[in-house]
């Protein structure tokens, strides 16, 4: 693999994060995993938003920070962000239809440009990534079918009854509450679909647990403001030694509902460079 191609596949590969949000605002009484899991339709029905992403990923002995913004669709299961990629600078990325597709930055233009043909992005299926070496990062981040921080957001249909209320926390000088809980990987809507459960049970396999911790911040029109996670993967059994990965991710929304729809670019544009990761 190209050098720059593999530091891009390996940061793209720490996108994945889960939300939520109320559909009401917080009720006095009524179950914090309930406000939770209707607050996942709430976002949606609502349509795109605006979104910023930051985080970083330890992996390898390496430590690859994520440091991002653009716009995630729920409802369809769509994201385009512009990420900072360490040596390459800004990178756009677009999640649609089980691929993520990045638009070619001039830095790596002339070293993509034998594996790209000349076209002005590249794609990869996302699965495919999450089971090669370069998407180590995905598991870390709870991200199961694919990378697509939109689609993680209906992960939090599953979040376990045992969540709670942490308190209120304003956020971009937005009045919040707090939850903390964890998705139950065996039972998101993903499990049941035979193209994705694969993804999920090597998720549960890497974190060595069936659930998924998580932080959501919901405003008080009971829609996602902000959603944390911090999670370990431990080695591999039987693999080389070698430290953890460690990610720690947040997503902040704001405009929910107000941002343009997400726009894959040309099909013409685009090479399928999955085939170059290894199996």
């Amino acid at each position: 693999m190209i050098p720059r191609f593999v530091a891009l596949l390996s940061v793209l590969g720490a996108l994945a994060l889960l939300s939520g949000c109320a559909q009401t605002g917080p009720t006095p009484g009524r179950p914090p995993a309930e406000i939770v899991r209707e607050a996942v339709v709430a976002t949606a029905a609502a349509g795109p938003s605006h979104a910023t992403v930051a985080g970083q990923t330890a992996v390898a002995g390496q430590v690859i920070p994520l440091d991002g913004r653009g716009v995630v669709d729920p409802a369809h299961a769509t994201a385009d962000l512009t990420l900072q990629v360490p040596s390459l600078g800004a990178v756009r990325v677009v999640f649609s239809g089980g691929t993520l597709a990045a638009q070619v930055p001039p830095a790596a233009a002339g070293v993509l440009g034998a594996v790209s043909g000349g076209k002005q992005w590249v794609s990869v299926d996302v699965n495919r990534l999450a089971q090669s070496g370069y998407g180590a990062p995905l598991g870390a981040f709870g991200v199961g079918t694919t990378g697509n921080p939109a689609q993680q957001l209906g992960y939090l249909r599953a979040i376990s009854d045992t969540t709670r209320v942490v308190g209120p926390e304003p956020i971009d000088g937005v009045p919040t509450t707090h939850y903390a809980g964890a998705v139950d990987l065996d039972k998101v809507p993903a499990a049941d679909d035979p193209a994705t459960k694969p993804a999920v049970d090597r998720l549960k396999a890497q974190i060595g647990s069936p659930l998924l911790p998580v932080d959501v911040w919901v405003d008080g029109s009971g829609k996602l403001k902000r959603v944390g996670q911090t999670v370990t993967v431990p080695a591999a059994p039987g693999g080389p030694a070698g430290p953890p990965t460690t990610s720690t991710t947040t997503l902040t929304l704001s405009d929910v509902g107000s941002a343009p729809a997400v726009v894959p670019p040309p099909a013409d544009q685009v090479a399928d460079v999955s085939s170059l990761l290894p199996r």
